[in-house]
C-alpha cells in the first residue's frame, strides 16, 4: 500500500509505575537503619553502664572531649571518669541520655517512615507529622548540650564544658529542611486525596 504513511513519532516520557525502585531503596535504607539504632542502642547502654555501674573504667574526660579504652597520650587536662564526684558523673549521665534520647527517638521514627516507603505508602496522612516529630527531635538534639552544661556547671567539678558543638548547627539546618519537607508531602497528601474524591 504506497497510500499509508507514517506519522512522526513522538518520545513519551517513561511512567513512574509503581515506585519499585523506590520501594527496594526504601526497604534496604530501613534494614540499615535497624542495624544503626541496635549499635547506637548498645553503645549508649556500654557508655552508661561504664560510667556508672564499672565506676567509670575506661571512660576518660577532657576539656573538649570523652574518651573510652585506654588514657589517650598527649592529651591535656585528662581526667578518668571515676575520679569525679558522683553528683557529676550523675549530671554527666543525664547529659548524655539528653543528647542522645533524640537520637534513639529520631531513628527510630526515620525507620518508620522508610517501612511506609518500603511498603508503597508515599503520601500517607501519618506521614508530615512524622517529619515534624523528626524535626523537634533534631531541635531537642540541637539544645541538649545547652541544658546538659547548665545541669554539669549547676553540680560543679565538670572538665568537659563545651556548651555549643557544630552537630548542634547540623541538626538545626536538618529540622528545617524536614520541616519543610513535611508541608510538601502534607500538599501533596490533599491534592491525593482531592484526585481520589473525584468520581
Amino acid at each position: 500500500m504506497t497510500n499509508v504513511s507514517v506519522l512522526p513519532h513522538e518520545d513519551q516520557p517513561p511512567e513512574l509505575g509503581d515506585g519499585i525502585a523506590l520501594r527496594r531503596c526504601a526497604r534496604y535504607a530501613m534494614r540499615l537503619l535497624t542495624m544503626i539504632l541496635g549499635m547506637t542502642v548498645v553503645f549508649t547502654g556500654v557508655v552508661l553502664a561504664l560510667g556508672l555501674l564499672c565506676q567509670g573504667r575506661f571512660l576518660w574526660l577532657g576539656p573538649n572531649a570523652a574518651f573510652i579504652g585506654s588514657r589517650p597520650e598527649g592529651s591535656a587536662g585528662i581526667v578518668p571518669f571515676g575520679g569525679l564526684p558522683w553528683p557529676t558523673r550523675l549530671s554527666y549521665a543525664a547529659n548524655f541520655m539528653m543528647t542522645q534520647a533524640p537520637i534513639l527517638f529520631l531513628l527510630t521514627d526515620l525507620r518508620a517512615f522508610l517501612r511506609d516507603l518500603a511498603a508503597g505508602t508515599l503520601f500517607a496522612s501519618g506521614h508530615a507529622s512524622r517529619l515534624r516529630r523528626m524535626a523537634v527531635w533534631l531541635l531537642a538534639y540541637a539544645i541538649a548540650p545547652i541544658i546538659g552544661q547548665i545541669l554539669v556547671r549547676s553540680v560543679g567539678q565538670g572538665v568537659d564544658l563545651a556548651w555549643f558543638r557544630t552537630s548542634s548547627l547540623h541538626a538545626l539546618v536538618l529540622a528545617a529542611l524536614l520541616i519543610v519537607l513535611a508541608e510538601l508531602i502534607r500538599v501533596g497528601q490533599a491534592i491525593k486525596d482531592d484526585r481520589d474524591g473525584f468520581v
